[in-house]
């Protein structure tokens, strides 16, 4: 997961300012169609999205994201119980830059440039140490389907062995390229090593443009289809990595607003298919 997911880089808005015409309420995850569980509920105070509570399948509350503004515009994101959060920086309608705290340490940053108001590069740096890496292995296990489906980012991001010893740190940068109001290309580079993301879209609302989260210094929302950056709903994405594609693939029901009440996942390589519902 090398860094997100995740504002809207359109011009006419500010980043940080989530809005949504139709409010998610609740979230439900089922790995085969009858197994639906409760998985998120989010919590909003008036415009402002208050808070989100993760569950487990069993129905045991795992952990809350809280949600912070100056005004209606998002500053910090805390999870108290384990002791993260992560702050948000604007220079004008951009954001500027994210960095994640751990019990208290910088664990990593992400820097924004933007072109003609749309987001163009993207530099995420981590630290060594890694101290949260424990806490985000056990939310990714508890998260639909993480287990089961292969993470093209993190696998990306396991092969970049060669860290920088002398500072401690290590950089993936990000290079975006957009068809209309939506990211169709990601270029992704880190020690020698690149991989490629090519992303197709439905014409539909998509409910998390906008939204800002505790991890938004990684983009680990975007292999569950989930990118805020774009207007429209990921239909596809085809990660390249050494000459070899893994491609993922997203189906949609939608209500009478054209926002998705169900999303289908499947994997080519794979006969699995994982279900998210969302509730407004």
């Amino acid at each position: 997961m090398f860094g997100v997911l995740l504002l809207t880089a359109v011009s006419c808005t500010k980043d940080g300012v989530y809005a949504p015409k139709s409010k998610i309420q609740l979230v439900f995850s089922s790995s085969s169609n009858t197994d639906k569980h409760l998985s998120q509920s989010w919590n909003w105070d008036g415009k402002l999205l208050n808070a989100i509570d993760f569950y487990s399948s069993t129905g045991s509350l795992l952990w809350t994201e809280n949600f912070s503004y100056d005004g209606n515009r998002l500053t910090r994101v805390d999870d108290y119980l384990n002791s993260e959060y992560t702050t948000f920086v604007y220079d004008g309608k951009n954001l500027k830059s994210a960095n994640y705290y751990y019990k208290g340490a910088l664990e990593a940053t992400a820097a924004y440039k933007y072109t003609d108001g749309k987001l163009k590069e993207m530099v995420v740096t981590e630290y060594e140490g890694d101290k949260s890496k424990d806490v985000r292995n056990l939310r990714s296990s508890v998260l639909p389907f993480a287990a089961e489906v292969t993470n093209a980012i993190e696998a990306f991001r396991a092969s970049v062995a060669e860290r920088n010893a002398a500072k401690g740190i290590y950089v993936i940068t990000l290079q975006f390229t957009w068809t209309d109001d939506n990211i169709t290309r990601i270029v992704a580079t880190s020690e020698g090593r690149m991989q490629t993301l090519s992303l197709q879209y439905d014409t539909k609302n998509n409910p998390l443009k906008g939204f800002l989260n505790l991890y938004s210094v990684w983009m680990e929302d975007i292999d569950d289809g989930n990118l805020c950056f774009s207007k429209n709903n990921i239909t596809s994405i085809i990660y390249n990595m050494d000459g070899e594609n893994e491609v993922v693939n997203f189906t949609y029901q939608y209500n009478a607003d054209n926002y998705p009440t169900m999303k289908i996942e499947k994997w080519a390589d794979s006969d699995n298919q994982y279900f998210t519902y969302y509730e407004y």
